[in-house]
């Protein structure tokens, strides 16, 4: 007994793209993510400028934007007074951690001495002070 098909056979057969296209846009929702983050860790500032130094990144970076008027880790405005307990928090969950601080141009050094102490009291061994380089 014969069948009646209601489509005839196609030669090349039926390609499903959906699977692809929901990868595809998981990939480019995934990417915006990251580069929004990735934007908001690295805020707006005008580094110091220098000469010397050398282009160094640690696996295990906190990252702390000073700015005249905030201090921001992790894209959240802290206070001055919590730093210390924030730092040694992730201190305590990731041994060997670096801290990065990022200060303003236009900001005095006695600014970041304040975060600087925070960052010691927490226990931290090694903190970094950002600049950009010279020539930019």
């Amino acid at each position: 007994m014969r069948r009646r098909t209601l489509h005839p056979p196609h030669p090349f057969g039926k390609i499903n793209v959906t699977p692809m296209i929901d990868v595809v846009m998981c990939l480019i929702v995934f990417y915006l993510i990251v580069g929004k983050l990735a934007a908001d860790q690295r805020s707006n500032l005008r580094l110091p400028v220098s000469a010397t130094g050398l282009e160094d990144k640690a696996q295990d970076v906190l990252i702390i934007n000073i700015m005249p008027e905030r201090i921001v880790i992790d894209a959240a405005e802290v206070a001055a007074e919590e730093i210390e307990g924030i730092v040694r928090q992730r201190a305590a969950l990731k041994p060997g951690l670096v801290v990065e601080l990022r200060g303003a141009r236009e900001l005095s050094y006695g600014s970041i001495a304040a975060v600087v102490r925070a960052c010691k009291s927490a226990g931290v061994e090694s903190v970094r002070l950002a600049t950009e380089k010279a020539g930019r």
